[in-house]
């Protein structure tokens, strides 16, 4: 390499760093134009572009993903025509909402309520189709400094309580005429509340660490599996969640609420079946990795992940002789799926490189904020896009080895949105387009 030749990729480097580091601390540059003018103008005269990169990329199994500390709680089940069912549970903790509980002289339990704030829900909510959940005293204690899987056992002990019923996310609770946020209440045994006014009386309300050895928590699980059900999703961190004991005693009408919160254990459990499912997607997760190159499925909750890989990027430089100006991966929906009116696409995306150990890692281009790096669906395009403009450029000059991406659906412990991508020989591809100069 002469040394001309050095100076300008060395320019066009410090250039490019300069520019990346004004950009992070400026919002004035425009999306749309990242990567365009990291370098000089004479060199744009010579800027080529490609949307041909080769691509290997196929939906596969995942095995798990954390449940424990999410901001909502999901229980359900359904029945996807294209993924098949699901049926989720979650337990928790509760805890004093002050020590030393005393329900004063001859407590009577009038009831006993789990409330637990609506916040949505996937499936088929249009169908008015009812849901049956069970309430159980969960067996065993969990612990707020453990790590919690999708594929981690609940151990249900005695039922508590059981309720039929069709989600309603519009109407307001009332209690003493005040309007509280829709919620789902579920009725408990009364015979439940003695044995917390008996443990009262022995001192196991002294304290949370005293009565959490004494009540481990609950669990919520689903007991009907009906073809067309749905996914409730319950805001269980709300103020307006929580376990209720109403009763009187010889001198008045009272209530008593154990609370949800962040000092809570807490985590959910999926039970996922492909009986019934579509047979590409069956097929495809099973170790078919040719069936990607049409069409991709990316489902969450332990469901499926997608695997990129561009194993050819490299005839693109000879002698590091590259620079990236912009690159841009374009993941086009399939709007061939008739089920999208009743299973929604994700709102977002995530997409993560993988490490030397297989593991997720950051992106480099993630560094320019979410709203730029990319992963929102947009409607107008009908394609998920994400800019990985310093990615390439590192797999091409900057000694990145390329292990692949993993596209995930984001928040993919809490979110039951699926979807149907194209993959890169469909006829509305997932392509990579590059912008770039070769410097001479």
């Amino acid at each position: 390499m002469n040394n001309n030749r050095l100076f300008r990729i060395l320019s066009a480097i410090a250039f490019a760093s300069v520019l990346g580091l004004t950009f992070l601390f400026s919002s004035c540059t425009g999306d749309d134009q990242l990567g365009l003018d990291l370098q000089p103008p004479g060199d744009l005269l010579n800027a080529k572009k490609t949307d041909t990169i080769s691509i290997v990329t196929y939906s596969q199994k995942e095995d798990s993903v954390r449940t424990d500390k999410t901001s909502q709680s999901l229980a359900g089940f359904y029945y996807d025509p294209v993924f098949g069912s699901i049926k989720a549970s979650f337990c928790s903790q509760v805890r004093l909402s002050g020590v030393d509980v005393d329900f004063g002289d001859n407590p009577v339990i009038d009831s006993v309520v789990l409330h637990l704030e609506y916040y949505s829900v996937y499936g088929n909510s249009k169908q008015n189709n009812r849901l049956t959940f069970d309430v159980f005293e969960l067996q065993n204690s969990i612990f707020t400094d453990s790590a919690y899987y999708s594929n981690s056992p609940i151990s249900a002990g005695q039922k508590l309580g059981t309720k039929t019923f069709i989600p309603n996310l519009k109407d307001s609770f009332y209690a003493s005429g005040v309007p509280f946020a829709p919620q789902l209440r579920i009725p408990l045994d009364k015979n439940f509340g003695k044995q917390i006014v008996d443990a009262s009386a022995m001192g196991l309300m002294s304290d949370n660490t005293t009565f959490e050895s004494f009540f481990h928590g609950f669990c919520v699980i689903p007991s009907n599996q009906t073809t067309n059900g749905s996914l409730v999703s319950l805001d269980v961190m709300s103020v307006n969640s929580g376990l209720t004991i109403y009763y009187h005693n010889d001198t008045d009408t009272l209530d008593y609420t154990f609370l949800i919160n962040q000092a809570c254990a807490r985590y959910g459990h999926f039970d996922r079946s492909f009986i019934g499912a579509e047979p590409n997607f069956v097929n495809q997760i099973n170790g078919d990795t040719s069936l990607g190159n049409q069409n991709l499925y990316l489902l969450p909750l332990a469901g499926a992940k997608i695997f990129i890989k561009f194993p050819h990027l490299q005839s693109l430089n000879s002698s590091f002789s590259v620079i990236i100006n912009r690159a841009e991966l374009i993941i086009p929906v399939n709007e061939a799926d008739i089920t999208e009116s009743i299973f929604p696409r994700p709102a977002s995306l995530s997409l993560a490189k993988i490490n030397n150990e297989g593991e997720n890692a950051y992106l480099p281009d993630q560094i320019y904020g979410e709203s730029t790096f990319g992963g929102t669906y947009d409607s107008d395009s009908k394609s998920y896009r994400f800019i990985l403009t310093r990615y390439i450029q590192d797999l091409i000059t900057g000694g990145e080895t390329d292990y692949g991406l993993n596209l995930m659906v984001s928040g993919a412990s809490i979110y039951g949105n699926r979807v149907i991508l194209n993959g890169p020989e469909n006829s509305t591809p997932m392509r990579l387009e590059i912008t770039y100069t070769q410097i001479n």
